[in-house]
């Protein structure tokens, strides 16, 4: 499937907004509680193998609390990494992976790093 497709379907299913860059990448404003979180998909390319890598902002890297892994324990499809200088939440999907199921994994990160956000910064930056 194509990724601006996926997201665009993703986008539907969450209530959110679609913005396609080009065909290797998408952004996807995913209300959340009252508020809404930015996720960027894109397509990587991992020990030869073509995935899409979706990630969200949760706050810079020296805002980070020094316990995260108490805090990654509530992840059930994602991971927390430090990428570009920022902490944030990150999983990888297939790019023919059912639209339901990509839609709950981004909706995973998306609630998350807008919680850890909240929690971390006070203020919805991302």
């Amino acid at each position: 499937m194509d990724l601006s497709k996926l997201i665009a379907e993703v986008s539907k299913k969450v209530n959110g907004t679609h913005t396609a860059y080009d065909h290797t990448k998408s952004f996807i404003v995913v209300p959340v509680a009252k508020r809404y979180q930015s996720v960027l998909a894109e397509y990587i390319k991992m020990d030869g193998f073509r995935y899409i890598e979706v990630s969200s902002k949760i706050c810079r890297e020296d805002e980070s609390p020094d316990k995260l892994f108490k805090i990654e324990k509530k992840l059930r499809f994602a991971k927390l990494v430090f990428k570009g200088g920022f902490l944030q939440t990150v999983c990888y999907l297939d790019e023919n992976m059912n639209s339901d199921l990509a839609a709950a994994i981004i909706t995973e990160v998306a609630t998350f790093a807008d919680e850890q956000e909240k929690l971390i910064t006070g203020q919805d930056i991302f």
